[in-house]
């Protein structure tokens, strides 16, 4: 909507309309001495300049600003530098068809956002191999946290006259997620157990079996975990489910279910992520969204809203919201969540890129990704003074090295956005640097950031 001056006219008949006499009585509730006045001090603003000057004047702004492609950029962690496609900004932004209500709570009124939608569920189901998957999440770290509660009550219900209330998180978890599910469970009343990581960058396995016991009702797991290692999750499902409790799996990189064996034949029960490295920028940390998905035997225990096809009474193709177990749609005391909306935006976003994708183009990603890792791992681990952290274990598109300690603020200044250094998250030792690839990482860009350790 453009902005268009009121007059002192406007004003005068605003002011009577509700009746006050003046801007002064307007304002009268705020104390005098830090209200502007009329006359003396008026703010200070530049003169008014024209549109041609706006627009010379916003560019020498961003001129003084930096952005990842003004690096050789190595940073990852839950964000990550992935090419956008021109059609996720485009019909996601500019096409009007996508900016509707919010949240469809008359289905009948909204057909084309639920079946957007309906697509993206499908998309979901289609990466992780499960049944069902819900709209989305806020994010991989509420969406974690929402999947140890699903957890906690399944297990809850199937064994009733035990007490199964302790969450166990275990291994290298995304500091963030883990703080989520931290705040879920005291306020909750359930107990939290963590099981780090060993020395080869996996969870733990004598620690997790120790951890076990028949209070224990999940177990959370990230994979590709935080320092880039991916966990041997058939291994975990089977120690977890040996013990009747639920095993909960976070993706923090989704592209990495480009090429790696789904969730759901691995035997995990929930799994969940962030989506933001598909179909969105980086947008200085957010907004993304996250992803939610299950077997269809757990469906009723799913937070957030659920689409699905039928017909309408024509016999004609329709979409309907399914399911939504949040308190605003169901009696109280069946709510399973308190989770409102979504970034169904930023989900549109990907739907969108993974149609411009397709299933090979998405499969060829992963492959480069994992090419240009390797090739990244090969250089910099040939510099002297730098070693991998966690030598001969698989990784995806992120690996720590070890060298000396403070280079992260000396790289920028050669135009190298380094590894993030692991001891500014507490998930490492001063020295350690999460180094991050993605499709846009070049082999200049490796060999420059190896050429600068050097």
């Amino acid at each position: 909507m453009p902005f268009i001056q009121h007059t002192d006219e406007d004003r005068a008949a605003m002011l009577k309309a509700i009746g006050v006499k003046s801007i002064d009585d307007l304002y009268g509730d705020i104390p005098a001495d830090i209200r502007v006045k009329p006359d003396g001090d008026r703010v200070k603003l530049n003169p008014s300049m024209g549109e041609l000057e706006v627009t010379r004047h916003i560019q020498s702004l961003l001129k003084s600003t930096k952005n990842a492609n003004d690096y050789a950029f190595f940073r990852g962690a839950g964000i990550y530098n992935h090419h956008v496609s021109t059609l996720a900004d485009h019909i996601a932004l500019y096409d009007g068809n996508f900016i509707t209500a919010y949240t469809p709570y008359q289905p009948e009124c909204s057909q084309g956002t639920l079946t957007t939608v309906f697509e993206f569920q499908s998309c979901i189901t289609a990466l992780t191999g499960f049944e069902v998957s819900n709209a989305g999440m806020y994010d991989g770290a509420s969406a974690l946290a929402e999947a140890v509660m699903m957890g906690y009550r399944l297990t809850a219900d199937a064994f009733r006259k035990e007490t199964r209330e302790t969450v166990v998180l275990a291994g290298a978890i995304h500091p963030e997620y883990a703080a989520t599910v931290k705040t879920y469970c005291e306020t909750s009343g359930l107990k939290l157990v963590t099981v780090p990581a060993g020395k080869d960058g996996r969870v733990d396995a004598d620690k997790l079996k120790a951890a076990l016991t028949r209070e224990a009702s999940v177990v959370a797991i990230q994979s590709p975990n935080f320092y880039g290692v991916i966990e041997d999750v058939e291994s975990l499902v089977k120690s977890t489910h040996d013990n009747e409790a639920m095993l909960v799996q976070v993706i923090a990189e989704a592209v990495s279910l480009s090429v790696l064996q789904t969730p759901a034949e691995a035997g995990v029960d929930i799994c969940v992520g962030e989506g933001q490295s598909i179909g969105n920028h980086m947008f200085m940390g957010g907004p993304a969204f996250g992803f939610f998905a299950s077997r269809k035997d757990n469906v009723r225990k799913m937070p957030g809203r659920i689409v699905s096809e039928t017909t309408d009474r024509d016999g004609k193709r329709a979409y309907a919201l399914a399911l939504a177990t949040r308190e605003q749609h169901i009696r109280r005391e069946k709510a399973t969540s308190n989770i409102c909306t979504n970034q169904a935006l930023c989900a549109l976003r990907a739907l969108i890129q993974l149609a411009a994708w397709g299933k090979g183009g998405f499969v060829e990603l992963g492959r480069q990704v994992v090419s240009k890792t390797q090739y990244a791992i090969k250089t910099l681990t040939a510099v002297n003074g730098v070693e991998l952290a966690y030598p001969n274990q698989p990784v995806f598109n992120e690996f720590v090295i070890k060298t000396k300690p403070g280079l992260d603020k000396k790289l920028i200044q050669q135009g190298i956005m380094g590894g993030l250094p692991l001891d500014a998250v507490n998930m490492g030792s001063a020295g350690e640097y999460l180094v991050a690839i993605t499709e846009l990482t070049t082999k200049e860009d490796i060999d420059k950031y190896a050429a600068a350790l050097a």
